[in-house]
């Protein structure tokens, strides 16, 4: 098992619902130093932008310069190249890898955090920015309909699809054109303590059985712990009966699908059936109910995400991860994040940043994720990865990976988590019927949108 400390940090990096500005810093590496780290993507705005431009002094693909990527970029490429990331030990890591296959490239890492995206607006057309820079997945697609990020030339954007997971794929993905590598990936998963179940349960209906002969309500005995009353981690069940907030795509802000009837068979199902697994009032599903209550070791199972990782090895708990468990044969899709490194529009050394952005893609570089910042990386293949076959916590973890849909990623999303919240804590603890807490979501949502100026019937 790996670092989750450092792992805590980093999920509450990437499923932050602000940013803040930040401060910044310089480190370098390099020969000049002493020092020694799918399917296309839309919001509504994006659509609404049409086909982006990318800056006035972009560059085209055809002035990227010679090289050709794919393991083919010559040796030779050089000159300085400035890359923003936040994680100063990962950025020192793989510019000290990047540099063995590139010694002439004289690269420096300044630390940039949350606000990368509003300084490179600023930074890119002042000729002060970076060439590559790292960006939130739900910064990325506002940069990119602003023109400060550059597509990919085809063989590096085949690459990408070759070996990253599609869902973050998806959100570096705008108009059929690539933006960016997605190198980790953050999402809930099914944990289970070793010590109290065998082999995990596969399917929920397993899960359930097992409930029967566990269960003892009058001792807080319970099989599985999660939080009922969230839409984000009731996805785990809502997902399985075709719900999808926002839409197919996650952009259709005027459609929340409160009121949809694949809501309706889910709650239905959530109500008749998981009850019987976890009888605790949404109030109570709390984080003390739920996830502590996993990491001192009292429940067998436990539906959450990678920030619980830290507390149970702290406590000494005898864990693993899974993939979510099945519900009617169907696995769930949850909410994943990522972090992605970008080129700028605005680059100086294009030949360089592409270079580097396919170094990221390497199973190198997917080693340096894990074991230098202790993250689940986004490849597809992780099994070349030193001490990642032995790591039942990450790895299982990675088995829920091709099973996520992005995180929600539009500017009207801040305006479904409490109606969200209610739809399900009024249904679970019984305050409304299945049909009148539907009801009264949609109430609260269009509520909220009008009080910003917006209708979901204009």
């Amino acid at each position: 098992m790996k670092k989750f400390y450092a792992l805590l940090m980093v999920v509450a990096f990437m499923f932050s619902a602000c940013a803040n500005g930040g401060t910044t810093q310089t480190s370098s590496t390099g020969p000049a130093s002493t020092d020694t780290t799918g399917n296309t993507s839309s919001t509504t705005e994006a659509n609404a932008a049409g086909d982006a431009a990318v800056g006035d002094n972009a560059v085209s693909d055809a002035e990227v310069g010679d090289a050709e990527f794919g393991d083919t970029a010559p040796a030779d490429i050089s000159g300085d190249l400035l890359v923003w990331i936040d994680l100063d030990t990962f950025a020192q890591a793989v510019i000290e890898g990047f540099n063995a296959k590139y010694p002439n490239v004289n690269v420096q890492n300044e630390l940039v955090g949350l606000d990368a995206n509003a300084k490179l607006s600023l930074d890119g057309p002042a000729g002060i920015g970076p060439d590559v820079l790292t960006l939130q997945d739900g910064a990325i697609t506002n940069s990119i309909a602003d023109g400060l990020l550059e597509p990919f030339p085809p063989a590096l954007a085949a690459i990408v699809q070759d070996k990253i997971h599609e869902t973050p794929v998806s959100v570096a993905t705008y108009d059929g054109s690539i933006y960016g590598v997605p190198f980790t990936i953050e999402h809930i998963s099914l944990y289970y303590n070793k010590d109290l179940v065998g082999i995990p349960a596969t399917t929920i209906e397993e899960i359930i059985e097992f409930a029967k002969t566990y269960n003892d309500p009058s001792s807080g005995k319970y099989a599985m712990r999660f939080l009922p009353g969230d839409g984000f981690h009731s996805l785990a069940f809502t997902t399985t009966f075709g719900f999808r907030p926002f839409g197919p795509y996650g952009d259709d802000w005027k459609n929340p699908g409160f009121d949809s009837k694949e809501m309706t068979e889910a709650l239905t199902f959530i109500n008749n059936n998981l009850k019987a697994v976890f009888d605790y009032t949404s109030a109570d599903a709390n984080w003390d109910g739920v996830v502590a209550a996993f990491q001192r070791g009292e429940a067998p199972y436990c539906i959450t995400g990678p920030w619980a990782a830290p507390g149970a090895m702290a406590a000494g708990l005898n864990f693993g991860t899974t993939k979510l468990p099945t519900v009617n044969g169907v696995q769930p899709n949850v909410f994943s994040a990522s972090r992605i490194i970008t080129v700028s529009s605005y680059a100086k050394n294009f030949d360089a940043a592409f270079a580097f952005a396919e170094y990221i893609t390497s199973d190198e570089a997917a080693g340096y994720v894990y074991n230098v910042i202790g993250a689940l990386p986004a490849l597809k293949d992780l099994s070349s990865i030193e001490g990642f076959a032995e790591d039942e916590v990450i790895r299982g973890m990675a088995e829920q990976a091709p099973y996520t849909i992005p995180a929600l990623n539009i500017p009207e999303a801040q305006f479904i988590w409490e109606p969200w919240m209610e739809l399900h804590s009024f249904s679970w603890d019984g305050l409304l019927s299945i049909e009148d807490a539907q009801q009264k979501a949609m109430e609260s949502y269009e509520l909220l949108l009008n009080t910003a100026g917006l209708s979901m019937f204009d």
